[in-house]
């Protein structure tokens, strides 16, 4: 049975077989294929076929205390394997495989291969560039957005501030801030003006009464996300978290009315790497358990 690796620049087939090995090591950036079959007597070692050949594959796999050496000298390709077994047995040898001639078909067929390659790192760099221009697109219409708001807000030599609370429970803060903790006191958040925080990361809402609250949020730079909900259970869903599309971290605490997390979260494109509930008595955990396991999220439920 063959087993396949990528190394380095390279791509290798190893083959263990009845009284030898056989090695296939092809060169990815200059489309060179060199190949062959080794035995016991070639490699002057003390042990048998199979304790070699997972000697090799562990060098292949990088394990601790496994490593090989690949070099090429006209047309000899050379791999020197270096193991340390049980922390004090070393075992070093090397196998020298010739490059393969191939015939105007497979030659052909590397041209082909090089042209795919070259396809398809320039369909990376353009999907890259594509990527960072929609990013940039974005940041400017926050910047545009941001402007429209400050129209109705304050200057100072200090720079911007912008309040973020109404009806009488004004909270001025610096649009620069990178941190903000708030109480929703009976809706009076401004919601739109979170927008207005370019480099906002960690933003903390207590008395979040509903979900609809959180369907009026929108930022674009926020990292990690708290909101404590009162225990009212008026707060019933985590729709509008789309609106995070840079959201690493959640948490919430005090929503028993809280339902639909796995369902949102299924249904939404996100990077949050890390889920907190507290007191969110509804949650199915065992589905947002298995949720969790699958897409590698780290959880913390109580």
């Amino acid at each position: 049975m063959s087993e396949t690796f990528s190394y380095k620049n390279y791509s290798i087939v190893a083959s263990l077989n009845e009284r030898s090995i056989y090695l296939k090591v092809i060169d990815t950036v200059n489309f060179l294929s060199y190949e062959g079959n080794v035995d016991l007597k070639e490699l002057r070692v003390s042990i048998d076929l199979e304790g070699v050949y997972k000697i090799i594959i562990n060098c292949f796999k990088e394990e601790s205390n496994y490593s090989v050496t690949i070099s090429v000298n006209s047309g000899v390709l050379k791999l020197a394997f270096n193991a340390l077994i049980g922390g004090f047995l070393k075992m070093n040898f090397e196998v020298l495989l010739r490059e393969k001639l191939m015939s105007n078909d497979g030659q052909l067929t590397l041209n082909f291969n090089k042209l795919e390659q070259k396809q398809a790192q320039a369909i990376d760099s353009l999907t890259k560039k594509c990527t960072d221009l929609e990013d940039s697109v974005n940041k400017m219409k926050q910047i545009i957005d941001c402007c429209q708001i400050f129209m109705s807000n304050i200057y100072t030599p200090q720079g911007h501030w912008c309040d973020i609370q109404s009806n009488g429970q004004t909270q001025m803060n610096n649009i620069s801030a990178k941190e903000i903790t708030m109480t929703d006191h009976a809706g009076n958040i401004i919601w739109k003006n979170i927008n207005v925080f370019y480099q906002l990361e960690k933003f903390t809402i207590n008395g979040l009464t509903s979900q609809s609250n959180l369907k009026n949020l929108k930022n674009i730079t926020i990292k990690e996300l708290i909101l404590g909900c009162g225990g009212g259970g008026a707060f019933t869903s985590l729709e509008g978290i789309q609106n995070f599309p840079n959201l690493e971290i959640l948490t919430i605490t005090a929503a028993p009315g809280l339902k639909d997390v796995v369902k949102v979260l299924t249904e939404t494109k996100h990077k949050i790497k890390t889920l907190k509930f507290q007191g969110c008595t509804a949650v199915n955990v065992v589905e947002l358990q298995t949720y969790c396991q699958v897409n590698n999220v780290f959880l913390a439920i109580s």
